[in-house]
This record gives structure tokens, sequence and C-alpha cells, in this order.
């Protein structure tokens, strides 16, 4: 169980918006300017950054930056790896502003390397670039040929199912979505007041970070946290600040869901699963949620064509891996309606998730 959360504050929404809105266009200007030949071979160099991306994370370079400067001989002794090939490695990454390398070989962190601490994204990182993950996409032909996820070429099971079977995988994964939860759940706080509610259950809530973060900021609220037995604790775990308020359970949704709920949450899970799995969770849930109550979705949503968007790339991630996808509004209203509910709002966050709240029919 997570220790009571300590987040990251967010500008509004409107100068998030602004900002990245400016940078795109900036972005756009340099396009004009540049050959589309260099443009596209600066495209497929970004393989070969997320190689070296790859490399530094799992060395926890950043995390041995944290203290000062380092010489490429105490970084290479201390992962245990060789000097001239890790510095080769370590100049790319600082040529792109990921390190800053100074006088005798010696780096130092960035703002952007800081990102790969572990009390950031190092384990999402590790997770989404890990060597499977090239395997992967290196096969991509394969959904686009047969409509199937790619990883069926080198994962038997499904994804989902062969991240359970293995502890060290298991824990990377539930590591990796909680690193992400820092900054999606600061985002989420900032754009909705959940105090509306007095007992909230997330489903497929992981190691619990987004439902204590919403208990430790309204301490009238109660919770259910509800996911497989190998992803969530115990009880007796509990901080004491979460003691009579949040409750474990275990179980898979695609069987049964904790009832009693006035707010049902769902981050980052429907991405994962074809519409007929959708489906099949949401009519579970609305099976056991009170009359009055609400469900809340928190995913991405797909931009119009030609608009860039985060949404867009993960698809593509979603296709390969677990074979779910992206949705577009369209596509939500759509699972929802066949599912039994009607979409009240869809509010967009500081970060690339929006919050689509529905009611049941």
């Amino acid at each position: 169980m997570q220790p009571e959360p300590e987040l990251p504050v967010y500008p509004p929404v409107f100068f998030v918006k602004f900002a990245d809105s400016v940078r795109r266009s900036l972005a756009k200007i340099s396009k004009r300017f540049t050959h589309p030949n260099v443009t596209m071979l600066e495209y497929i160099q970004n393989l070969w950054l997320l190689g070296a991306i790859s490399v530094s994370n799992e060395l926890g370079i950043a995390d041995i930056l944290k203290d000062g400067p380092r010489t490429i001989k105490e970084l290479a002794s201390l992962t245990g790896t060789l000097e001239d090939p890790l510095y080769r490695i370590m100049r790319m990454l600082a040529s792109e502003g990921i390190f800053w390398e100074s006088g005798n070989m010696k780096f130092s962190n960035t703002k952007v390397s800081e990102s790969m601490q572990e009390k950031e994204l190092k384990f999402f990182i590790q997770h989404t670039l890990g060597s499977m993950q090239f395997r992967i996409f290196g096969e991509l032909m394969h959904s686009v040929k047969t409509g199937k996820r790619t990883s069926e070429l080198f994962i038997e099971k499904g994804v989902f199912e062969h991240i359970g079977e293995s502890p060290q995988i298991n824990e990377l994964y539930n590591r990796a979505m909680t690193n992400t939860s820092k900054m999606q759940v600061a985002a989420i706080l900032s754009s909705f007041r959940f105090n509306k509610f007095s007992h909230i259950v997330d489903v497929g809530g992981g190691l619990g970070f987004f439902l204590t973060a919403i208990l430790s900021k309204y301490r009238t609220v109660k919770g259910t946290l509800f996911d497989l037995p190998q992803v969530v604790g115990d009880n007796e775990k509990l901080p004491d600040y979460l003691n009579g308020r949040l409750t474990i359970e275990k179980g898979s949704f695609f069987d049964t869901i904790p009832a009693g709920g006035d707010l049902y949450t769902l981050k980052n899970i429907l991405h994962g699963w074809s519409d007929g799995d959708c489906i099949r969770i949401l009519k579970n849930i609305k099976k056991v949620m009170l009359n009055n109550g609400k469900l809340m979705i928190i995913e991405v949503v797909v931009e119009d064509m030609n608009k860039p968007s985060w949404g867009k790339a993960s698809d593509i991630f979603m296709m390969a891996g677990p074979g779910g996808k992206e949705r577009t509004r369209e596509e939500f209203q759509s699972i929802l309606e066949q599912s039994g509910f009607r979409i009240d709002e869809v509010r967009r966050t500081v970060s690339p998730l929006s919050l689509i709240v529905a009611s049941p029919e």
C-alpha cells in the first residue's frame, strides 16, 4: 500500500494548452525550413536514442548523479560497464539535453534526466523500453496484416496473464504504473472535486496510489481498492490515515465487482482491452452501482485528425502489446451506450488524460 502521496503542482489547464500550442507551432515552423529527408532521418534516429535511454535508465545513471557530477570512469566503475561504450551512450544523450557533459568527460543531471530517477519515471521507462518491447515493435507488420496483437508472436497468453505469472515482471509493472500515477493523479485532483462522493470504488486500482491520493485529500471519503490478488496488498499494511476508510478487495473485474460505491473509477484500464471486453467490464459495474451513482473513466481521448496526440502514439503501443486501443469520444460513447451508460461530461486535465463522467441509463 502506498504511503501518503506527495504530488506535484501543475498550472491551470488553459495555460498548459496554450504553452503546448506554442511549442507545436514552433516545431511546425522548424520543419518548414528543414528538408523532408532530414526530418525523416531525425525520426529514424529516435530508435537509437530510445536504445540509449533504455541503457542509461537500467544502469540507474540518473540516481547515481543526483549527488553531483561523475566522470565517465566513475560511472563505468559504479555500473560495471566499459568506459568507451558507456561514454558514447552518455555523449549522445547529452547532445539531446538529457544529461550535461562538462570537461574531462564528466556528466551531471539535467531537469530531463532527473525524470529517470526511481522516484520519478525509472520503472515506467524500464517497462516501456524493455527488450521485449523492441522485439514487439520490430514485428509491427503482424498487427497490420492480421489485426491481432504483435505480442502474440512472443507471448502465448495475453500480456496481462504473462505479467501476472512472473513475480519480477509483475513487480516492475506495478512500480511502472505507480511512477506514472504520480504525475497523472496530480492533474486529476486539480481538475475534479471528489468530496461530492461518499464511497469510491477504484476498479483495477493497482497498488492504490490514485485512491490513496483521493482519500488523503478528502478525509470524509471512504474507498474500496479492487484488483487481482497478485497486485493489491493487505488491509493490515494500511497507513494510519486510511484506517477505517479504505477496504481492499481482490478479484477480477471480468467476474464480479464490489458493490456499494457511489463513484466507480477506471484509470487507464479500458485501453488495454477490446470493445467486447470493455462492455463486459462496464456491465459488471452497472450491475452493482447505486442508481444515482457515477462512473468515471480516466483515459486519453484521441484528438481530431492531423492534431498531434499522445493518444495516437499510445494507440500503437496498445495495439501491438495487449491488443487494446485508445479511443475517440465517439468510440467511448459507443461502448458506454452498449453497456447502459450515458456520458455526462468529458473534462480535460493538464495531463494527456481526460475525465469521462457517465451515469447509468
